[in-house]
C-alpha cells in the first residue's frame, strides 16, 4: 500500500483536529491496522485506499494487538485531543465473541466498554469520536469530565463485538462519519494514497504509516501445528527435544490470489520449504506453517516467508534465530 506524506504539520492543523494517535505506535511496539472504514455505501466494501482492509458496514478504524500476551502487557488508550466525555460504559465483561450465543449476548452493546468524546469546534466544524472495546473498569473518568491530549483514558480489552484484541474508534465531523486517516467522508470515493487531508498530526501519522500497514502480524517457532487461535491466545510452545519443529507466520488483510513461500534454514543449509496454494478469497487473517516431525540437529535455525501477489514478491521476512 503506497502512502505519500509530505505535508507540514502546520498545514495539516488548518484542515482538521490534528489528532494524536489513541495508542502508542513505534518500532518497538508496532500498531497493526486490521480494519479501516468501509467507504462503499452499498452491499460491497472497500477501504479508504480502494483495497479490502475492511468489511461491509464497518464504520471505524481498528488498531489491533497481536495476541493475549500484548493485551496483558500493553494496550493503553490515550486522548487524541482535548475534549469532554459525553457518554461512556465501563462494566461489560472482557470476552471474545466466538459463537452465535456470544453475538446475541452483546446485541445492542457491540461497542462494549467505551466512551464518546466531544472535541468542540475546530476550524469551523464540530468533531467527536467514539472509542470501543476497552477493558472492564479501565476507564477512570465520568461523563462531563474534561480530558487533555495524551491523557490515558483506558486500556484495550475484549468487551463487545471482539474477535481479537483491538481498539475500534470512529470520528464524526458535524455528525457525519469521516475516515481519520484520509479525511474523507464515509460515502466518498476511496483515496489515491495521498494523505493531505488526514486528521492526524505529522508526528502521529509517521509511525502509523511506518508500522500500521504491515501485513505480517506474527511469526516464530512452535512444537507442532499452529493455527490463528493458538497465536491469538498466546498458546504457542517452544519446540523441545521430542517434539516436531515448526516455523509459522500469520498475516492480515491478504487478497484473493495471494500465496506464501516458507522455508527453514539451518547449519546445513535448507532444512525444508513449502509454497501455499493461492487464496480463493480475501482473508482478514491467514496462518501457514512448515516443519519437520522430529527435532533437527543442534544449531541455529531461521524461518523465511515471502508474500506473493500478482506474481510479484511484495513482502519478505526472516525470523529471529532459534537455537537448540
Amino acid at each position: 500500500m503506497a502512502l505519500f506524506f509530505a505535508t507540514s504539520a502546520a498545514a495539516l492543523a488548518q484542515k482538521g483536529p490534528d489528532f494524536d494517535l489513541p495508542v502508542k505506535c513505534g518500532v518497538e511496539q508496532p500498531c497493526f491496522l486490521q480494519n479501516l472504514m468501509d467507504m462503499d455505501s452499498g452491499p460491497g466494501f472497500r477501504d479508504p485506499f480502494c483495497n479490502a482492509a475492511t468489511y461491509d458496514g464497518h464504520k471505524g478504524t481498528d488498531i489491533r494487538l497481536r495476541n493475549y500476551r500484548e493485551l496483558r502487557a500493553t494496550g493503553q488508550v490515550y486522548a487524541m485531543a482535548d475534549g469532554v466525555v459525553t457518554a461512556m460504559r465501563n462494566n461489560m465483561a472482557d470476552r471474545l465473541m466466538e459463537t452465535a450465543q456470544d453475538q446475541a449476548r452483546i446485541r445492542g452493546r457491540e461497542c462494549g466498554n467505551g466512551l464518546v468524546i466531544d472535541y468542540g469546534m475546530i476550524n469551523g466544524a464540530r468533531y467527536t469520536s467514539q472509542l470501543c472495546h476497552l477493558a472492564r473498569g479501565s476507564i477512570k473518568l465520568r461523563v462531563g469530565d474534561r480530558i487533555k491530549r495524551g491523557q490515558q483514558i483506558g486500556r484495550i480489552g475484549l468487551s463487545g463485538a471482539t474477535e481479537f484484541p483491538h481498539l475500534h474508534f470512529s470520528v464524526s465531523r458535524n455528525g457525519q462519519l469521516i475516515d481519520p486517516v484520509t479525511g474523507s467522508l464515509s460515502d466518498r470515493a476511496c483515496s489515491d494514497g495521498k494523505l493531505k487531508n488526514t486528521l492526524f498530526s505529522a508526528s502521529a501519522l509517521k509511525p502509523l504509516v511506518e508500522t500500521g500497514f504491515k501485513l505480517l502480524l506474527e511469526d516464530g517457532f512452535a512444537d507442532g501445528p499452529v493455527n490463528g487461535t493458538k497465536i491469538l491466545k498466546s498458546q504457542i510452545k517452544r519446540p523441545g527435544a521430542n517434539t516436531p519443529f515448526v516455523y509459522f507466520a500469520k498475516f492480515i488483510n491478504l487478497k484473493k490470489g495471494d500465496f506464501l513461500r516458507l522455508s527453514i534454514e539451518g547449519p546445513a543449509g535448507l532444512l525444508t520449504s513449502r509454497q501455499t496454494e493461492p487464496l480463493d478469497r480475501n482473508k482478514a487473517s491467514y496462518t501457514a506453517f512448515i516443519g519437520k516431525r522430529n527435532r533437527p540437529p543442534s544449531g541455529t535455525y531461521r524461518g523465511n516467508v515471502e508474500l506473493l501477489r500478482g506474481g510479484n514478491v511484495i513482502s519478505t521476512h526472516t525470523s529471529k534465530p532459534f537455537r537448540f
